[in-house]
Parts: structure tokens; sequence; C-alpha cells
């Protein structure tokens, strides 16, 4: 299974759909900021799958603000992590991954791509395909889930 994981895309998305229209995912887990662009992209893309939760930007619309997904023998924790202080330490974001036996912890609201496995937990942010912090170009994560095994991918846009 390929998964595309999106976030922090505020308003532009023109770029991540041409990109994902090549990718061909099979689901997009979307971190949050902006609610209305990952129901959007979704239908832009002909109804794919979509996982998504609300960050400290979506004033207007409605999500939950977390979300817990089992697939293929994994625990996905989807959250926009600014709950958690992200933007200073993943320590406590870790942590509440522990906290729920989740195998891949997924965040935004940073803008900077992030991926790192601590003591077997996954810490994965696909910063901002369209607003980047640090780096010039945009980026999103490719995850490839097979038969229980994960593999992660940055991608620039």
């Amino acid at each position: 299974m390929k998964i595309a994981v999106i976030g922090d895309t505020h308003g532009r998305i023109e770029k991540i759909c041409r990109e994902l229209k090549l990718v061909k995912a099979d689901q997009i887990f979307f971190t949050g900021d902006f609610l209305s662009d990952a129901k959007r992209i979704a239908h832009h893309l002909g109804g794919v799958m979509l996982h998504a939760v609300a960050g400290n930007c979506d004033f207007y619309e409605s999500g939950p603000a977390e979300r817990i997904l089992d697939l293929e023998g994994k625990r996905f924790y989807m959250v926009h992590g600014h709950q958690y202080g992200v933007k200073i330490s993943v320590n406590s974001l870790y942590y509440r991954g522990l906290e729920l036996g989740a195998d891949v912890v997924l965040f935004g609201h940073t803008h900077i791509p992030f991926c790192k496995q601590i003591e077997g937990i996954w810490l994965i942010n696909p910063g901002s395909p369209s607003r980047p912090r640090l780096d010039k170009k945009g980026s999103y994560v490719l995850l490839y889930l097979e038969k229980g095994k994960i593999e992660v991918a940055i991608e620039y846009i």
C-alpha cells in the first residue's frame, strides 16, 4: 500500500495535486492546516481514501484533533502537533505515541520535514508542499506499507 502523507497546505494545492496525480497513492493522510484543502485534493484525485486531522489554523472546518488508524497490522497515530509543542521538541509526541501503542506517529505544524525512528516508533512530519520553512522546496512523504514492513521517503517538489 502506498500512502501519501501531506499537511500544512494553507490554501495552496496546485503543486501537490499535480504531484499526487503522478504518484497514484492508495490513501492520503493529511496532518492538518487546511482540512478543506484535504477534501479538495481527495476529490481532485478521484475520491482516493482520505484520513485527516484538524490543525491550529482550521478555524472554519471541524474535524478530529487526532486519529488512530490500524492498517495491515500497524497502528498509526495522527495529530497536527501544536498540542505537543513540536516546534521545540518531539518528546511529548513520542510518549503519546508510546502510550497509544503506535507504530507510526504522523504530525505537521512545523512545515519542516522530519523522519526518525525512535525505539521502534516512527515519527514523521511531511513538511509543507506549499509553504516550506528552511528548505526552498515543498515536501510531502510517501509511506509504503507491505506485509507489516514500513518504508518512508521524504519527497521534494
